[in-house]
């Protein structure tokens, strides 16, 4: 089975200045290096079909190990630059052979099962039509097209709402049904090039890829082989941007759509790369060294940082400083000038919420006028905590950070083992009151695809907003809390088990709910132990006996 991945780098759109679809350039550049990275760990072969400038980009530039480089999409014209779709029927067209073509945002930890590549045809799952993905384009290309497949036509005369396949992987042994669904997809979009205007293009790729290739097999009766069994609809794809998940509790994962502009799911995936090819993350970082990359902006401030190895070096000195130090006092800097600090005289996520809370019309003037006061407040503490956090030795977080990506796994990769994990709150988190949910408005302002955020609404109350210092954006992230996850950072000022922790938490609820609904409470309280670990405020605590001679050295000397 030949493994292959396409790209197409548009001469006018430099892959510096232009994410392509991410939520930033550099993560596109990572997204193409974990991926093709993590395929030729497995397989030890993967080939591109491409063209020079994406060529000279992968190969000249990132030094990805290809196997095999394919230069046929250089004279390869496109009716429209944002059906983006034909560059990867192009390449299906040109197999011979058996193949599964993989997505540069499709990432592999585990060799795919075999009964993949004994199947006809090969995608990713079956998926169904709602309104925002594919009904409401279905109803465009049904009013202003005037040609399509006999097997499109039949679909959608007898479907609704319609199926289609998902193609984070594409492929199979039936070469002769894959090239008469590129002829077919080509002549698809060709004989329909006068109505693009009319529609929406962007949604048009998923037709004459995604769902052609259904209709055609379904019209021929060939059943289609399957990595994931769930049908499922096509805007609730859940866990497939999950690193924090790798490897203990998965090892397949897509960023579809919305997955690549989400930020926080894109530091998780550099995060990746970081930790398994250090080497392609910082030659990517180097790259963008004059661009527009935020989190390691101030990595470059250390000018003895010239070569691979002066990061290794760094990473080395940074995890020691981090496991030296976790479990007694934070290292601080000898004084506030020193240029490895990090800190921000204009807080950039501040200004956003103040800009977001002027254009709230559905706010009263009072509650309005009551949210610009406590704005204020909570722009006020946060600087503060600022003011703490640019103490912090740079080391010390960058080996936080280098150290957290395995924090999941560790405490929740094997079930049976929860109960007697150890864990404690991470020292350098602070945790801000005020009276409207400015941390979950943060959310709803930056992050992507998130119901519970999109449907947030702004109301007065209690709240409780998690700060955590970083080396990124504003020298912090903020997260909101709710009630029960402050009282579990409470309880874990000191170090506990899990299985001690259920047992404290009890007292905060009812008796009926220990009586009869105990193992939902408990589930509920993995899931807030899952989320705090994700936010670095929570961590697997290890080193007893340091915490041990802590205490008494404190006792001692009071």
């Amino acid at each position: 089975m030949n493994f292959i991945q396409t790209l197409y780098i548009d001469k006018f759109r430099h892959p510096l200045e232009n994410s392509y679809g991410w939520a930033a350039p550099e993560y596109h550049l990572m997204g193409w290096a974990l991926s093709c990275l993590q395929l030729n760990k497995i397989y030890g072969h993967v080939e591109l079909y491409t063209n020079s400038y994406a060529t000279e980009l992968l190969i000249n530039t990132l030094g990805l190990p290809y196997s095999k480089v394919h230069t046929t999409h250089d004279d390869f014209y496109i009716v429209n630059e944002n059906l983006w779709a034909l560059y990867k029927i192009l390449t299906y067209s040109l197999q011979d052979e058996p193949f599964l073509h993989v997505d540069g945002d499709v990432f592999l930890f585990k060799a795919l099962p075999a009964f993949l590549f004994s199947g006809e045809l090969v995608a990713q799952n079956m998926e169904v039509a709602t309104p925002e993905v594919y009904s409401n384009t279905q109803n465009q290309l049904v009013k202003h097209f005037s040609y399509f497949p006999d097997c499109v036509r039949t679909e959608f005369a007898n479907t609704i709402p319609i199926k289609a396949v998902n193609a984070g992987i594409l492929g199979g042994k039936n070469i002769n049904f894959i090239k008469e669904y590129a002829d077919l997809a080509f002549e698809y979009v060709d004989r329909n090039k006068q109505h693009l205007s009319l529609i929406n293009t962007h949604g048009f790729n998923v037709f004459f890829e995604q769902h052609l290739f259904y209709c055609l097999a379904n019209e021929k009766g060939l059943p289609i082989t399957f990595l994931i069994k769930e049908l499922i609809e096509d805007d609730k794809y859940r866990h497939l941007g999950d690193f924090h998940e790798v490897p203990c509790k998965n090892n397949y994962l897509h960023l579809i759509g919305e997955y690549k502009r989400d930020e926080y799911t894109c530091k998780q995936m550099a995060a990746k790369l970081r930790e398994l090819y250090p080497e392609y993350y910082y030659r990517i970082m180097s790259l963008c060294k004059t661009e527009s990359a935020p989190h390691t902006i101030s990595m470059y401030a250390r000018k003895e940082f010239t070569e691979i190895k002066d990061y290794k070096q760094f990473n080395k000195k940074a995890k020691e400083t981090y496991s030296n130090s976790v479990c007694v006092e934070i290292p601080k800097i000898a004084n506030n000038g020193d240029s490895t600090t990090i800190h921000s005289s204009k807080i950039f996520i501040l200004e956003l919420l103040t800009n977001c809370l002027r254009e709230m019309p559905s706010l009263s003037d009072a509650t309005k006028g009551e949210a610009q006061k406590d704005l204020k407040k909570f722009s006020r503490d946060v600087r503060e905590v600022l003011r703490r956090n640019k103490e912090i030795q740079y080391d010390y977080l960058y080996g936080r950070d280098l150290v957290s990506v395995t924090w999941f796994c560790e405490l929740f990769g094997n079930d049976s083992e929860i109960p007697n994990k150890m864990i404690a709150k991470c020292n350098e988190v602070e945790i801000i009151k005020s009276m409207f949910d400015w941390g979950g408005l943060i959310n709803k302002i930056t992050r992507v695809g998130i119901e519970y955020y999109e449907a947030l609404e702004l109301e007065p109350g209690e709240f409780y907003n998690l700060v955590v210092p970083e080396l990124f954006t504003d020298g912090c992230s903020i997260e909101d809390l709710d009630e029960m996850e402050k009282i579990i950072l409470e309880h874990l000022s000191e170090p506990s088990s899990i299985k001690e922790l259920f047992e404290s938490m009890q007292m905060y609820v009812e008796d009926d709910i220990i009586k009869n609904h105990l193992d939902e409470f408990e589930h509920l309280i993995i899931v807030m132990l899952k989320q705090l670990v994700q936010k670095k405020a929570i961590r697997p605590f290890e080193n007893k006996q340091v915490y041990v001679e802590q205490i008494i050295s404190s006792v001692q000397t009071a």
